[in-house]
């Protein structure tokens, strides 16, 4: 077996590095068959070699009753340490996860005398691995013809399956530890495989599918996804609303939902601070929560809706609604407004995940307040115009007026009774 790695060389007793830093290397390891005995036998001798730029020979270790120590904590991180004893030497490993695991292992069965089909390299022969055959970090596929028959490369970092007909994503994309971008834009998709919310992905087009179908988004639901995915697009997928758990991608810098059936907005789309492009053109919005104004956008597109005059019915149910008890707001609740009107830091070690959730996703009434549980009545659609403070640039239809949707904390609200001070005037 050989692996393409970075080695650096450190001799034990001397405590010098042989190599300054870490090189490209080439490792390898398998049997070295030596001469027949009088018997006629001959014995095998499991053998390492070390391939440098500057050693292209190769630097020869014996394994067997040769090795020192083997430091796999890191090995996640594609990092290992083998030790041996002559010469008093370790080798300081760095390699894709995955191919440093299967070497160890094989190691591992060397030392044990099994036989493994990658221990049958003829060592006493073994070169380097080519600078032209480094791993492979890019794929793209535009034909059924191309698919890889045996499957990806596991070093794959950007794959790209576009206009193919793929009808299902296979489980082994989505153990490609080392992707980060992954494009299969114009398929048949209708579901996406939970296991790819484990992978560290910043980019992710999912546009021209049929995701829409089966609403299928437990996939969003995983945690490695949703803290490192920067760039979504699921335009064109036939969505009738938004996806709720997309509201916790926190990192989400751009986020693509042309193209689809989207009627509303979500009020907890405010917790998503880091967004600087949104994308909602050809939808069927009627209107835009007011949460919008709490995100700094530079570009936000919603050319193309149904966006909805001023709702004069709901501004006359208002004008007439009258003042009710006050009741105190449970502690919990109150709690969670001050934590957020005064910004107190806070994380999932000091405060419980409802709160946090609540914090972070709840509507805001007009006065600042968070709100929980509401009533139908405290939601109030196409009642006042957005102002667009913190959007730099806005595609819209002039031709069309665009009002958003308010939440109030209950009628006796000092920003509800302006409000309704403002719709008497109007309607009067």
């Amino acid at each position: 077996m050989k692996i393409l790695c970075e080695v650096q060389v450190v001799n034990r007793a001397t405590q010098a590095n042989r190599t300054p830093r870490a090189v490209k290397s080439t490792l390898a390891i398998g049997y070295k068959q030596s001469a027949r005995d009088s018997n006629g036998n001959t014995k095998k001798e499991l053998e390492m070699v070390l391939f440098t730029p500057q050693v292209k020979a190769g630097t020869r270790y014996k394994v067997r009753d040769n090795i020192h120590c083997v430091h796999t904590k890191f090995v996640l991180d594609g990092k290992a340490t083998i030790g041996f004893k002559q010469p008093a030497e370790n080798l300081l490993i760095k390699c894709d996860p995955i191919q440093l695991k299967g070497f160890l292992q094989t190691l591992k069965l060397g030392m044990e005398g099994k036989d493994a089909i990658n221990l049958r390299l003829n060592i006493a022969s073994a070169t380097a691995i080519p600078q032209k055959s480094q791993p492979q970090q890019r794929m793209v596929i535009n034909k059924r013809s191309e698919y890889p028959i045996k499957g990806f490369p596991r070093t794959l970092k950007s794959l790209t399956i576009n206009n193919i007909q793929l009808m299902k994503l296979s489980f082994e994309i989505c153990t490609l530890r080392n992707l980060t971008s992954l494009d299969v834009s114009g398929n048949k998709l209708t579901k996406i495989p939970i296991e790819l919310g484990r992978l560290s992905l910043t980019t992710l087009h999912l546009s021209g599918n049929s995701l829409g179908e089966l609403n299928d988004w437990c996939w969003l639901r995983g945690s490695k996804l949703s803290e490192s995915l920067c760039e979504l697009d699921l335009s064109a997928n036939g969505l009738s609303y938004f996806p709720p758990a997309l509201v916790r991608y926190e990192r989400l810098v751009t986020l693509n939902l042309n193209h689809n059936n989207l009627r509303h907005l979500p009020f907890a789309i405010r917790r998503l601070q880091k967004l600087r492009s949104l994308h909602v053109s050809s939808n069927k919005l009627e209107s835009l929560p007011a949460a919008i104004e709490d995100l700094h956008i530079d570009l936000l597109d919603v050319w193309g809706n149904c966006f909805k005059g001023f709702n004069v019915e709901a501004a006359q149910k208002q004008v007439q609604r009258t003042a009710a008890a006050h009741t105190p707001a449970p502690l919990w609740l109150q709690a969670a407004r001050v934590v957020s009107n005064h910004k107190l830091p806070y994380s999932a070690s000091t405060l419980p995940a409802i709160l946090i959730e609540l914090i972070s996703e709840a509507p805001k009434c007009l006065c600042g307040k968070l709100c929980y549980a509401l009533e139908s009545q405290d939601l109030l659609k196409r009642v006042t115009q957005p102002k667009f403070t913190h959007i730099k640039n806005l595609t819209y239809s002039r031709e069309q007026m665009i009002y958003s949707d308010v939440i109030i904390c209950g009628p006796n609200c000092c920003a509800y009774q302006q409000l309704k001070a403002l719709f008497s005037i109007l309607i009067s």
